[in-house]
């Protein structure tokens, strides 16, 4: 079954999942602690991704990377965090400070709506919203060799944040791992062959 998952759900579903990886990180703690093995946090697909939503995200905060998994040829969608849309803004509201005691009294006060209308209007950023970010580009590689793989598979770690793509072609097997580092500020890409 197909499902079409629009950018937006995809960003929504990935905010809670992302919400609930420190949870999951003390989990892992817990396990390692107590010493219980546990399975592997990962997700894994036996194709590659043929639209955005099904690609599999890698980043450190500043540069990201959805990684396709493509054999012949990969597609890795790059982002920066300088790159949005819209020019430098201030959305500071410079109202704000001065309209901090009248939003108390009001709320003392037991006058809710009141307050609420006064701080979405004297003290919220102008504009409300961030701009969004934009896509610096597309990496497009292409591999020669032959277009009939097997044992693909691919899949993103969520402890190491490691995007891993590795399949068989003529009795060689093909590993590719991606990864975004937040110490060196770039995107690593490690391609090994093994008989």
């Amino acid at each position: 079954m197909k499902r079409n998952v629009s950018r937006r759900k995809f960003l929504q579903q990935t905010a809670f999942a992302a919400a609930a990886l420190p949870l999951a990180s003390s989990t892992r703690q817990i396990r390692s602690q107590a010493k219980v093995a546990g399975p592997p946090l990962v997700l894994w697909y036996d194709k590659p991704a043929t639209q955005w939503v099904e690609a599999l995200p890698i980043g450190n905060g500043r540069l990201g990377a959805m990684i396709f998994g493509g054999v012949a040829s990969e597609r890795l969608q790059l982002n920066e965090d300088t790159l949005y849309a819209g020019g430098p803004y201030d959305p500071n509201n410079r109202e704000a400070l001065q309209s901090l005691p009248a939003a108390r009294q009001l709320i003392l006060a037991g006058k809710f709506k009141e307050a609420s209308d006064l701080i979405g209007q004297k003290m919220m950023a102008h504009p409300i919203k961030q701009m969004p970010y934009e896509p610096v580009g597309d990496l497009s590689l292409e591999f020669a060799g032959p277009t009939e793989v097997s044992n693909y598979r691919r899949e993103l770690d969520l402890d190491s944040a490691i995007v891993k793509v590795s399949y068989a072609a003529d009795g060689v097997n093909f590993t590719r791992e991606v990864f975004s580092s937040p110490i060196d500020q770039v995107i690593v890409w490690r391609v090994v062959e093994s008989n």
